[in-house]
């Protein structure tokens, strides 16, 4: 064989064996100390949103809210509808809407809000709650119990919660300690004052609504 064509040859070979090389520069081997493909991909994803404590991280930041809204020294009242707007469902909201829309036709008749079912009272002064356990129903409903401390009383909650528009909201409130549910109440309050109007304008007298 030609002495050049075998030097050619040679080069060739060279070439394509230092390209080769090159390619496999590129590739990160998995050795014993790299980390699993699996361990990468969980790393980077979100926890479920059924996790408890994924709930239960959700409360907490919600009531630390609630403690910022309501401060301990006030001279106003503070409006909780940036709270419902915030943290409760398109249900709830609707619902409290139609409670003050028939108040406001009813001035000077009493009202269905004598209390603030965010603080579980009237008064308030530093809100703080404990004893948070959360109960998952389903991949859309959960409930949360904890102790609302506020005044020096002790009032055992318990929330409804519903999983909308991406976000744990809160769907109902209910006072376990004096038995109040805040959703049922307003249901049969609007109900009872639809059907107590026609008594009233008969007799031309005033209905005080004292729903349990």
């Amino acid at each position: 064989m030609d002495m050049k064509k075998i030097i050619l040859s040679c080069c060739i070979i060279m070439a394509l064996t230092a390209c080769g090389n090159k390619d496999k520069a590129n590739i990160i081997p998995l050795g014993s100390d790299a980390p699993p493909v699996e361990g990468i991909a969980t790393g980077n994803e979100q926890k479920d949103s059924t996790d408890p404590e994924v709930i239960t991280d959700r409360v907490n930041a919600i009531y630390a809210a609630v403690a910022e809204a309501y401060p301990e020294i006030n001279d106003i009242t503070p409006s909780n509808d940036q709270l419902d707007d915030a943290y409760c469902t398109s249900e709830w909201k609707t619902l409290v809407q139609m409670v003050n829309s028939k108040d406001a036709e009813n001035m000077g008749r009493g009202g269905f809000f004598d209390a603030d079912y965010w603080i579980m009272g009237q008064d308030w002064g530093k809100i703080t709650i404990s004893g948070l356990k959360i109960d998952v129903k389903d991949n859309t409903h959960a409930n949360a119990f904890f102790t609302l401390h506020n005044l020096g009383s002790q009032t055992k909650v318990q929330l409804e919660l519903v999983f909308e528009h991406g976000e744990w909201l809160i769907g109902n409130f209910i006072d376990e300690t004096h038995k109040m549910n805040w959703k049922k109440s307003m249901v049969q309050y609007l109900e009872k004052k639809g059907k107590e109007q026609q008594a009233e304008s008969a007799d031309d007298g005033i209905i005080e609504y004292n729903v349990p």
